[in-house]
């Protein structure tokens, strides 16, 4: 990432054309910003075209307006609030952690926050979506409105060993293994309907995923029975498990199920009826085969067959004791990946 200083020269025409830019989409600075007494220059470099980057301040001027909810998760995220870097890091970490240098420049818009120091080291909006003057003259075009992994892997990638937080199995040269996984490669040729591409496609899942899930096979097939097909599809990737602005799961927790069992059971389907005990304070989970998924079937005699696309004839018992089941616990929050690895789609 370009992280060069502007010549005098080319700060004044920048400031110029910036000046012009914000007039007409009439998103500038004035008492709105109030990151505006702090800055003199767009100092932050550019991209491989040559577009200016001009600091997430001038992002956040506008989108806490038009787009105040993904403004909020942002702010609120991992990539903006302060951790055990900051702005005085040494620029291997910087590389990462604040790429542009614009950190500093959003400080002003966090509240109630211990800020660091040396100051706030932040990942910037234009460090994804590209550089701003890009999008100020195709409004509401975007240079790149949806990151896609090849943006996360510009730092989720093999991630050093050394310090605090990349450590873990789920870090681990991260997008060598998604690229190399069966997430990576779910993409069936030509997939457009949404019935398939609602688990086989990035788009189809965040576009059919959420009012169709807990459907069974029939039930799924019938609610997309007619539905738009899916466009351009993509791979299952970050975006389509992580929300982009703040990073969290694309699912919520329930009673006995944490979010990230609805995540990964939201394709790998499993139905279960649920016991609690006001005794112990836990759930106990069987099987429900009154409910069959879309990659499911029963034999003659009622059992669950094997199909590893989903995880009803492995993963819980029966009541019937014919399959005895792993312990799995849905409610925990790492319920999958205590055994699994997402990103590579392995076993430990």
């Amino acid at each position: 990432m370009n992280r060069n200083s502007l010549t005098n020269t080319n700060k004044f025409l920048v400031l110029i054309g910036l000046g012009v830019l914000l007039a007409l989409t009439g998103c500038g600075g004035g008492d709105a910003d109030p990151a505006a007494a702090e800055i003199t220059a767009p100092v932050f470099g550019g991209d491989e075209t040559g577009a200016s980057y001009l600091g997430a301040d001038r992002c956040l001027n506008c989108h806490q307006q038009y787009t105040p909810e993904p403004v909020s998760k942002y702010l609120a995220s991992r990539h903006v609030q302060p951790g055990t870097v900051d702005a005085g890091a040494d620029p291997a970490c910087l590389s990462c952690h604040d790429p542009l240098g614009d950190g500093p420049m959003i400080a002003p818009w966090l509240s109630g926050v211990d800020l660091p120091p040396a100051g706030l080291a932040a990942v910037g909006c234009e460090n994804c979506h590209g550089a701003g003057p890009q999008h100020l003259t195709m409004i509401p075009a975007h240079p790149n409105s949806e990151p896609d992994f090849n943006a996360c892997g510009q730092c989720h990638t093999a991630l050093p060993s050394g310090p605090a937080g990349h450590i873990g199995k789920l870090t681990e040269d991260i997008l060598a293994k998604y690229q190399a996984s069966a997430h990576g490669s779910s993409l069936l040729a030509g997939i457009t309907l949404p019935l398939c591409a609602r688990c086989h496609s990035d788009q189809g899942f965040r576009a059919y995923g959420p009012q169709t899930v807990g459907m069974e096979g029939a039930e799924l097939e019938n609610a997309l029975n007619g539905a738009a097909t899916v466009a351009n599809p993509a791979h299952i990737q970050c975006r389509t498990c992580h929300d982009g602005h703040n990073g969290e799961l694309r699912a919520q927790a329930a009673p006995g199920f944490s979010r990230q069992f609805n995540l990964c059971a939201a394709c790998h389907q499993v139905f279960l009826t649920t016991t609690f005990s006001p005794t112990d304070g836990v759930y106990s989970y069987l099987l429900d085969t009154d409910k069959t998924p879309f990659h499911g079937s029963l034999d003659d005699s009622g059992r669950p067959l094997f199909d590893g696309r989903v995880i009803w004839d492995t993963h819980f018992p029966t009541e019937d004791g014919r399959i005895i089941g792993y312990r799995v616990n849905p409610a925990a929050a790492n319920a999958c990946t205590l055994c699994h690895d997402p990103h590579a789609a392995i076993n430990w």
